[in-house]
Parts: structure tokens; sequence; C-alpha cells
């Protein structure tokens, strides 16, 4: 999902955009530069968003955002088809969209879709999913960037609206199917995988059911424990929690 955004439309294909602006090759590279140093600022921004406003939410309103981006960059395309003589004016408007489209992509979509593969899976199997999450990812990446050629091709400037229909079509899946991980521990997220439906709110209930996850400090369980001299003894984990946090 991240990769049909339309990140590689601004990244890996910019040069070829940027060219059609009018803008000289100096500028070409310069413009491209400054898109993947943008990327920087916008990772900065996620490190102190996705947990103040939650991963659905950076997730959900990032997609609308770079919905309303594309649509702008559609309608800047479209206008400097229609009259090529105001190309050059509009040319600076295009630019200003790719940068906006790569910061709020960067500070959310490029840094919670690779944070989640890590959260949701159980501890045994968290290595295995994250490899999953990047394989992917790549596959996305390698995808797009195979068709982007194509599609701007045939469609030109309706790519854009192609990717913005993406975009708005995410928000509803996100809504639907994602869970929340913010603020929360990696062993209480298993809680919510209990729930037999993969709807948000059914596994939010299986959650708040399981005391908010907390698994370990809402069951009686025993533990061994050895003494400095060597004595075994068994005590309730309760105690031994509400000794820890003394």
């Amino acid at each position: 999902m991240a990769s049909w955004t339309g990140i590689t439309a601004v990244t890996a294909y910019s040069p070829v955009l940027l060219r059609q602006a009018g803008y000289s090759s100096i500028k070409q590279s310069g413009l491209a530069g400054g898109l993947n140093t943008i990327g920087i600022v916008g990772t900065i921004i996620s490190a102190q968003i996705v947990d103040r406003l939650s991963r659905r939410k950076c997730l959900i309103g990032d997609a609308f955002g770079l919905f309303l981006v594309n649509i702008v960059a559609a309608a800047l395309y479209e206008g400097s088809r229609a009259d090529p003589s105001k190309a050059a004016q509009i040319a600076p408007a295009a630019v200003t969209m790719f940068f906006l489209f790569n910061l709020v992509y960067a500070s959310t979509w490029g840094t919670v879709a690779f944070l989640i593969p890590t959260e949701i899976f159980p501890s045994e199997m968290r290595a295995q999913g994250n490899g999953f999450g990047i394989t992917g990812w790549a596959i996305g990446v390698g995808m797009t960037v195979l068709v982007n050629p194509i599609m701007f091709g045939v469609l030109e400037s309706r790519t854009y609206f192609l990717f913005a229909g993406l975009n708005l079509l995410w928000c509803p899946i996100v809504y639907l199917f994602y869970p929340e991980t913010a603020g929360r521990s990696l062993e209480s997220i298993e809680a919510m995988f209990e729930s037999s439906s993969p709807l948000y709110t059914k596994m939010e209930a299986t959650y708040k059911d399981a005391g908010n996850g907390d698994v370990l400090a809402n069951r009686q369980l025993s533990v061994n424990r050895t003494s400095e001299n060597g004595v075994k003894f068994t005590v309730d984990e309760d105690s031994v929690l509400d000794h820890e946090k003394v």
C-alpha cells in the first residue's frame, strides 16, 4: 500500500517529470536531490508524532493528505498540457507539490509502514514478520518503478488521479482493519489477535476484555525462584510484579 501512494512517481521518476516541466539538467539534479533530502525532515517529524497521534491516525490522515496533493498535481499537469505556453509558470507549483508529497509521505507512511510489521507479530515470529513486511515493500516499489513510465505514457496526468484514488481507498482499509499499536507493549498487542474477526473494532474489544492486553498482571501465575542460599520457593506472580514496581 505504501508503494502505491505514488511515492516512486515522485522520487524515482522525478527527473523525467522535471524535464517535462522545462528544467535544465543541473536544476533537475538539484531538485531531485532536494526531494530525497526533504525525506529526512519528514522522518524527524515522524519521530515526534507517531506515538502522540497514534499509528492509525497518521496513516489515515496522511493518505487523505496525499490524495489532495495528487489531485492538485494532476490539475497542474493537465493545465500545462492544455496550454503549453503556461508550463513555465505552472512548473514551480508542480515542484512544490512534489516536495510536499515527499514530506507528508516520509512523516507517516514512510516510517509507520515499517513500524507495524515489527509490532503486530508474536515475539517468536517478529523477525520473520518484519522480513515479510520489507519483502512486500520491495515488491511494491519494484512494481511501481516499472509501471510508472507506462502509466505516464498512457494515462499522462490521469496517473495522478489514479494515485489519488488509491490513497483515498487506503483510508477505509486502515480504519477498518489496522490495529492500533501505539503506547502498547509488544506482549499486550498479541491479545488483540485473539479475536476471530479482522475488524479493528472487534480486535479492540478483545484487547479490552483481556484487561488491555496486560495478561501477566491479570493472571495468577506461579513462578519458581531461588534464594541466595540456594533454597527454591514459589511465589505468586502478582507479588513479584508489586515487588518489582517498588
